[in-house]
């Protein structure tokens, strides 16, 4: 019934035109440029101008498709202004809709291979992605933009509220593709789809890329369609420069064929617009160049009116509108269908959607639904239609899903200038038939980390989602005096710090941004080092404490940082509760150095049964205050009900490490290690653009007891025995300000840093890469 009133009202309004001068609007294409578009829009309306039809260009499609829906000019700007705007051109998902339950473990990566299970002959690299921007909002955004309008014109373009035609191109046969049925989001979406930064719409198995390779201003679809006695002309692109510096507009340069931007007078009236400083996704310039648009139509208005002698009053323009979009039907959603996998698949898929939307659901609540499934690495898309049933006023949706079904073999690790150069090695296979399943063995090694560690992860088939984890970790930790590359044991470690364990957790999110995790592991840690002062590294022979523990734990975490290594934005939360319990063992070096209980001789092990309740609490926060400034804060806190071990070192290594930064991380610096403490710090940082920022980061460390040591002089030598000091007795500080820059496969920072222990401990370095380790038995 909508649509019938649609077409009568249309009907209506072309028989009282029929005599009357009809005009096309023609919208160039040019990248945010055209924002310029809706202020010659709200011109020509606002002087009873009429706009009866109206062909675009790429952004000339996405506003010309919009005033085709009856949008307003300024929903169009108020649109373009918005986060969602910015989330669905940036590909970033917001905080509200990330699903941390299922999102995998960190690792170094850079990059990885991907070999087909069904057909090992194709071989894909990941180094850089297949767009630049992630499609992963706009395959949802463009599908609730134009479904309504989609469904209300029953596919005919000439149905909208104004008759509409686009243009893509098809760079496989050379030719511009006019778009005048069909689905109204894949038509404009095919337009608009600039070469590497968007994911192009597929037709006929041929990939649609944008409209302005072959025809930037459509004035021959227009005259072939529509053929008006009049055209008025907005162009934003071809008047420039081509002499630019702009990676944007080079890329722009050599890719887009010559246009010819001319309009004979015959032909109507041109309004061109000449922007020197506007790249291609500067949308955040939109009401300064919505204001340009208007203004240089309003210029022109003397001369377009003594073209133009028929007038539409704007309020009967509106009125209009009003009853078209009244009469658009509702987006609500009743049944899916789910194409592109197996059965199996099929069946799990539908089974964790339905854990969110059942019967008549909203766009919404399909969101939500949505961002969960593409949280789980083993669904590599999701392109999502909705199809009008007239019969019960609802929509269907369509999915079209792609599966990962390949193994990764993925390479990474860390290029320094100091003592961190790591390779890492992984391999994973993603399993979503009869059970859905994460399983990956990785390795590392270097002259700071060497491990490996097999991970399994099975997604429970539960009401509650729920995941069952198995972990085999071994991990070897290596502190030098000094500096060498990657594995090198002429200088020896002076400390060495070994675990091998396993680990089982069950994992349940919590809300959509945190999970909560509960978990019991059994291993052994082997610590390596030298008491003796002054002892020459020359000697191997090192003191030895080990450790069996059992570790029932319990988490929850959240976290929606945007980098693995110098986050920018977003928060992390974490409280960890874990109960330990087993034995410690030292073994030193020389059978005959005096024990702390004063029994020589014996080179059997001391055995102490060792137990205590561990608490820890973390937060890191970025609040951007401006474009180009966003502040930083954490704080932590550990309380332990842990004993001091046999010795000072063994009690030193074993304690609770603060290491907020990379360069921390790898160094052994006793001053940030206690038993119990709390920390804040402050990160201020300048961002130049999303991928280039000045940080600095400085921190406060007060221990509740800081370990320290009596020297023990005994017949056979000297051991170290430790205590506790007095309370909040020793502050100390770090302090951090590096140059970063966020590639899409590795970080790059230049770094200086220095500690307020030892004195004069003044670091410089360079990191090309990720410096993220195994997890430990005890975190």
């Amino acid at each position: 019934m909508k649509k019938i009133y649609i077409s009568a009202a249309l009907l209506v309004s072309i028989f009282t035109q029929t005599n009357a001068q009809r005009v096309g609007l023609v919208l160039s294409g040019g990248g945010a440029k055209g924002a310029a578009h809706i202020g010659v829009i709200k011109a020509l309306e606002e002087n009873n101008i009429p706009i009866d039809y109206v062909t675009g260009t790429s952004i000339g499609a996405i506003i010309g498709s919009m005033y085709a829906m009856g949008y307003t000019t300024d929903q169009m700007l108020q649109l373009m202004e918005s986060k969602e705007f910015e989330y669905w051109q940036s590909g970033t998902v917001e905080n509200t809709y990330k699903y941390y339950f299922r999102k995998s473990d960190q690792t170094p990566e850079f990059s990885h291979f991907s070999l087909n299970f069904t057909d090992p002959s194709q071989i894909k690299a990941s180094i850089l992605p297949q767009s630049l921007i992630n499609p992963i909002q706009m395959n949802q955004a463009f599908m609730g933009l134009y479904a309504q309008a989609t469904a209300a014109c029953g596919g005919n373009f000439n149905d909208l509220f104004v008759p509409f035609r686009c243009v893509g191109s098809d760079v496989y046969n050379k030719k511009a593709l006019i778009f005048d049925e069909g689905n109204l989001g894949d038509a404009v979406r095919a337009s608009m789809t600039f070469p590497f930064f968007f994911k192009p719409i597929w037709k006929d198995s041929i990939p649609i890329f944008d409209g302005g390779i072959y025809d930037n201003f459509p004035v021959a679809p227009m005259q072939d369609a529509f053929d008006p006695d009049i055209m008025i002309g907005s162009i934003v692109s071809g008047l420039e420069n081509a002499i630019t510096d702009d990676p944007y507009n080079q890329l722009e340069n050599m890719i887009m064929q010559k246009t010819d931007y001319d309009l004979k007078e015959s032909e109507g009236v041109a309004i061109k617009f000449k922007f020197s400083d506007v790249s291609l996704l500067d949308f955040q310039k939109g009401r300064d160049l919505m204001k340009i648009g208007y203004d240089s139509t309003i210029a022109h208005i003397d001369s377009i009116k003594a073209r133009i002698n028929r007038r539409v009053e704007l309020k009967e323009v509106e009125a209009r509108r009003k009853r078209y979009k009244a009469a658009l039907p509702p987006l609500i959603f009743q049944d899916i269908e789910i194409n592109g996998v197996n059965g199996p698949q099929k069946k799990y898929i539908e089974s964790q959607l339905h854990k969110d939307i059942n019967g008549e659901f909203t766009m919404e609540e399909f969101k939500r639904a949505y961002f969960k499934m593409l949280a789980d690495s083993k669904i590599k898309e999701i392109m999502p239609t909705a199809q009008y049933d007239s019969t019960t006023q609802n929509f269907k949706l369509i999915l079209d899903v792609k599966i990962t079904d390949e193994v990764n073999i993925a390479f990474g690790g860390n290029i320094s200038s100091y003592q961190a150069n790591q390779l890492f090695l992984g391999l994973g296979y993603k399993s979503l038939n009869r059970i859905a399943a994460d399983f990956n063995l990785n390795g590392q090694v270097g002259n700071a980390f060497s491990g490996g560690m097999l991970n399994s992860r099975i997604y429970l088939q539960s009401k509650v989602p729920m995941y069952l984890n198995l972990q085999m970790v071994y991990s070897l930790y290596k502190y030098y005096e000094g500096k060498s590359l990657f594995y090198e044991d002429v200088l020896p470690s002076f400390i060495k710090d070994k675990q091998a364990y396993g680990r089982v957790s069950l994992g349940l999110p919590f809300l959509n941004s945190a999970k909560a995790e509960i978990g019991l592991a059994y291993g052994r840690i082997t610590d390596y080092y030298f008491q003796t002062p002054n002892l020459s590294l020359a000697n191997k022979q090192h003191d030895k404490t080990y450790y069996n523990l059992f570790v029932g734990s319990i988490g929850l975490e959240q976290n929606s940082l945007d980098f693995r290594q110098y986050p920018t934005q977003g928060k992390q939360r974490q409280l960890l509760a874990q109960y330990i319990f087993g034995n410690e063992n030292y073994v030193p070096a020389n059978p005959n150095v005096q024990r702390p209980d004063n029994e020589i001789g014996s080179i059997v092990p001391e055995s102490q049964k060792q137990s205590w309740l561990q608490l820890k609490g973390r937060i890191l926060d970025f609040h951007k205050v401006s474009k180009h400034f966003t502040l930083g804060y954490q704080g932590e806190l550990l309380l332990s009900g842990k004993n001091l071990f046999s010795n000072y070192s063994a009690s030193i290594i074993q304690a609770p490490a603060f290491t907020p930064t990379p360069h921390s991380r790898i160094v052994f610096n006793e001053a940030f290690r206690a038993n119990q403490y709390v920390t804040a710090g402050v990160i201020p940082i300048v961002n130049f653009n999303k991928y280039l920022q000045l940080r600095t980061e400085v921190y406060c460390f007060a221990p509740f007891y800081e370990i320290t040591k009596d020297i023990i002089k005994t017949d056979h030598g000297l051991i170290d025995k430790p205590r506790y000091g007095k309370l909040f007795s020793d502050l100390q500080f770090m302090a951090e300000t590096a140059i970063i820059f966020q590639l899409p496969f590795a970080s790059i920072s230049l770094y200086a840093n220095g500690y307020s222990y030892p004195s004069k401990n003044f670091n410089f370095g360079l990191n090309i890469g990720y410096l993220i380790f195994n997890p430990k038995l005890i975190e």
